[in-house]
């Protein structure tokens, strides 16, 4: 594939390594040859395992137009990219190194229409051309296969002895439209740029969904690692052009005889990071143990989220200036220890210590910032699912009683008078006697 030669101080045609024809230089994308439009085009090497779908997702972080050309292109007008990316050779060149990085192997092109940036690309030419009028004179490097024309259409041509674009360009018209077709002479003067052509943009799904086969079946966890980055990749491309973020994910382990294994990534908000949820995967993933071998990988988001984006202050320094970290470090505990091992608490409306309480997200029901708790008697942080009565107690009791009734009514009565207490060992116990007073003492939390 040739590469593009880096812009210089005096803007240029480039085609292959050679400089076709000086242009002026004029303010911003329009110093491109003076034309209309710039397209790029992407031409796959392979086909076997392409979705252009997922490849459209990722070309949209450099043009909102971009379209498909079935079964291994695609297309993008870029022509109002050019400052953002350093020009046409710069972007040209972020392109291709995006491709490889996803794992394809592709040939890139630019030129003014699409249909002569798809020639440049199926030739294998990976070359930026700025001017309609330099086209022409590429066509003796354009072999007939770059058209893309029917068999028997290409099958005719070879008959009079035209191998490429050049000879091809110079035989009459008239004749041509007769031997092929309006069509077929219509995409000749498409590719040169002698009329327009119209193309259908590329809508983006509401949701990201990818699959890609492995190389070789996987045995173990690590051999995922690989597919999974490339398939990262492609996620935060697709939220990157959304400026989104995620707030879970899905990940399908494909067999060959058994049903997918499904793993399940939750978020406590929406993030957008590929790196940052890759983290996260792989933490989740180092508790799994495959079940059989994996052949391929599919994953799928939910709808992106809008993120919620701060400013930093001036002298915010370090994690611990980072409102996320907390965030953070509790999705890494979920994903190493599972979703369940890992919850927040809300307060019930219920006097008995037992039933004061329920199992809720990290969060959820807290109250508002600023806002002052109401004063309670004090609980420890670690209660005792069922009390534990103490058969030697050896305790100072240093508060209480507090005495707590309740529960007649749906047949969980308690009465109990609870202490806080000292331990020998310096521990503060919450312990309680049963009402009416009896001889033993039940152990039931630990202060903090």
């Amino acid at each position: 594939m040739s590469e593009a030669r880096p812009a210089t101080a005096m803007p240029a045609t480039v085609a292959s390594r050679q400089v076709l024809r000086p242009v002026a230089r004029a303010p911003g994308p329009v110093a491109a040859g003076g034309v209309r439009e710039l397209w790029l085009a992407v031409q796959l090497q392979s086909v076997e395992t392409i979705r252009l779908d997922a490849l459209a997702c990722w070309a949209l972080r450099f043009t909102p137009r971009v379209s498909l050309e079935p079964p291994a292109a695609l297309l993008g007008e870029v022509r109002g990219s050019l400052r953002l990316f350093g020009g046409a050779a710069a972007l040209r060149q972020r392109a291709l190194a995006g491709l490889r990085a996803g794992g394809y192997e592709a040939s890139v092109a630019i030129a003014p229409s699409p249909r002569g940036a798809l020639w440049l690309a199926r030739a294998g030419l990976g070359i930026v051309v700025l001017r309609a009028d330099a086209l022409p004179g590429l066509a003796k490097r354009l072999p007939l296969s770059c058209l893309g024309w029917p068999e028997a259409a290409l099958a005719t041509l070879a008959r009079f002895g035209i191998r490429n674009l050049a000879e091809l360009a110079r035989l009459p018209r008239e004749g041509l439209a007769r031997r092929l077709g309006p069509a077929l002479l219509r995409e000749l003067d498409e590719g040169f740029s002698r009329c327009p052509q119209p193309r259908r943009h590329y809508a983006a799904p509401e949701r990201f969904l990818a699959e890609i086969e492995l190389p070789a079946p996987a045995v173990a966890v690590a051999g995922l690692v690989p597919g999974i980055t490339r398939l990262l990749a492609r996620l935060g491309a697709f939220l990157q052009v959304r400026a989104s973020g995620i707030d879970g994910l899905r990940l399908d382990l494909l067999h060959r005889e058994r049903p997918p294994s499904r793993i399940r990534l939750g978020l406590g908000r929406p993030a957008g990071d590929g790196q940052y949820l890759g983290e996260l995967l792989r933490e989740r993933l180092a508790r799994e143990r495959l079940p059989a071998p994996v052949t391929a990988l599919r994953m799928r988001s939910g709808v992106p989220l809008p993120l919620q984006w701060r400013s930093a202050g001036l002298f915010d320094q370090g994690a611990s200036a980072d409102p996320e970290a907390p965030v953070q470090l509790l999705e890494r505990l979920r994903a190493r220890l599972g979703q369940a091992a890992v919850f927040g608490v809300r307060p019930v409306p219920d006097h008995r210590p037992e039933r004061a309480w329920r199992v809720a997200e990290p969060g959820a029901g807290a109250p508002p910032a600023g806002s002052r708790p109401a004063a309670h008697p004090p609980r420890p942080l670690w209660m005792l699912t069922v009390p534990q009565r103490l058969a030697q107690p050896e305790i100072r009791l240093v508060a209480g009683p507090e005495r707590i009734e309740s529960g007649w009514w749906d047949g969980h009565d308690v009465r109990r008078d609870y202490y806080v207490a000292l331990a020998r060992d310096g521990a503060r116990l919450w312990v309680f006697r049963e009402r009416p007073p009896g001889q033993d003492w039940f152990l039931h939390g630990v202060f903090g």
